[in-house]
């Protein structure tokens, strides 16, 4: 029975093949066709024939794809193909993964495992079809005052921004991230646009990482503050965070700070905003203390807030004043008694010193061999302290599997180095070793 389920679906997979690839000539005159309509008084004032035109170029996008469809095995895409043959075909390695690439008169079909992966049109009957098309509903929905073409307008340009979505996706995986970025920019202002008015911030959030990538600040910065006017930061705060960074490239030190101290207000506990306050006002030959201005005043908006008293510990880790940010991390936990993170900052504070000391040793020449003692003396002082607070912190994160685990092999770590001196480490590493290997 199961087979012949699976049988069915592929022969329905295979019906839903697009239509057959049409001859170029025939796609643009059918634009200008279409254009001419656009140009009759009598019918340009009517939304219909905007609707059209923009049809009439999302085939000319839809007609450079060819007929093979994603997730299609090679031998049913050339069946699809109905004897079209690839002017050529080869072997290409795309961020270590091996494609077969056939390449036609108008799309490249990128295949991995045999199973087609990407579809990358490089030629078009009329071009920049897509683009063209966003045109033509926008001058449709101008002139739609009753609104019954909304529907077809939405729909149009949900397709549009998918499709720019796809090929920024397939951009990327063909390492040309200004492509990229510019495809994904494309589609979050496609999604933009009345009436479908939805902000795509992911997608806009990539293009100005990937441009910022490509080394193209201007561009970086378009995305970045579009996402900014549209509400949308990103996890943690991450647009803010880069918006500084190209100021700060930029030498614009007060816009830097400006973006920082923004993103700080909407995201206090943001380890790149805190890191870049912090060392925004050490270049600049100011006291780092500043950020606790701007954070108490977090703090006098929500006194019962943990991770604001968890982010002062890990701003006061940031200057090396452990004993500072051993007190916060604590009150943390005192605020709330149901709030992990400050066990694990405390936690995660006693373990990255203790890594710095064994880097010192290592650092040192074999004739130091006192200092070297001393410091791994403080290692292993050190890194016992990370136990009690990563063990509570253990406890309290059952209902976390993520962090359960990180944590786990933070203590697993810990026990397995002092394994040989004491049962004790040794149960301890067996207890986490088997937690983690369950957990995977």
């Amino acid at each position: 029975m199961k087979k012949t389920l699976i049988l069915l679906a592929a022969a329905i997979f295979m019906m839903q093949a697009p239509m057959q690839a049409q001859d170029f000539a025939k796609l643009s005159k059918n634009v200008e066709k279409a254009v001419a309509n656009t140009e009759n008084p009598k019918k340009a004032s009517n939304p219909d024939t905007w609707v059209k035109l923009a049809k009439e170029y999302q085939k000319v996008f839809d007609a450079s794809l060819g007929n093979g469809m994603v997730r299609t095995p090679r031998e049913q895409v050339n069946l699809l193909m109905e004897g079209k043959q690839p002017a050529s075909s080869e072997t290409v390695t795309l961020g270590g993964n091996a494609y077969q690439k056939d390449s036609y008169a108008a799309f490249d079909y990128y295949y991995r495992d045999n199973v087609l992966a990407m579809v990358v049109p490089t030629a078009f009957a009329v071009e920049n079809p897509l683009e063209k098309a966003l045109e033509a509903y926008a001058k449709a929905y101008a002139l739609d005052e009753k609104a019954k073409k909304t529907k077809d307008i939405t729909e149009g340009i949900k397709t549009i921004s998918a499709k720019f979505s796809e090929q920024a996706f397939y951009q990327y995986n063909l390492g040309d991230t200004k492509k990229a970025s510019e495809y994904f920019e494309k589609a979050a202002d496609a999604s933009a646009m009345p009436p479908f008015a939805t902000f795509d911030g992911a997608s806009m959030s990539n293009a100005g990482l990937l441009a910022y990538q490509s080394n193209d600040l201007e561009a970086a910065k378009r995305c970045f503050n579009k996402c900014i006017a549209n509400n949308f930061y990103d996890e943690d705060g991450k647009v803010y965070a880069f918006l500084s960074e190209i100021a700060g490239r930029e030498n614009k030190k007060d816009e830097q700070r400006a973006y920082l101290k923004e993103g700080f207000e909407k995201f206090p506990s943001s380890q790149a905003i805190i890191i870049g306050l912090i060392n925004n006002y050490r270049n600049s030959g100011e006291d780092p203390k500043e950020i606790f201005i701007l954070l108490d005043k977090a703090k006098a908006n929500d006194p019962n807030n943990a991770s604001l008293y968890s982010t002062e510990g890990d701003i006061y880790k940031e200057l090396k004043e452990d004993d500072e940010a051993v007190a916060c991390y604590r009150k943390a936990s005192e605020v709330d008694p149901k709030f992990v993170y400050g066990y694990v900052g405390e936690g995660l504070l006693y373990y990255d010193r203790a890594i710095e000391y064994a880097q010192k040793a290592s650092d040192l020449p074999m004739s130091a061999y006192k200092e070297y003692d001393e410091l791994v003396k403080k290692y292993e002082e050190t890194i016992k302290k990370a136990i009690e607070p990563f063990e509570k912190a253990f406890e309290m994160s059952a209902d976390n599997a993520k962090l359960q685990s990180g944590v786990a092999e933070y203590l697993k770590n810990i026990y397995y180095r002092f394994a040989s001196d004491d049962e004790k480490y040794m149960t301890g590493y067996k207890k986490y070793d088997e937690f983690l290997k369950n957990a995977q």
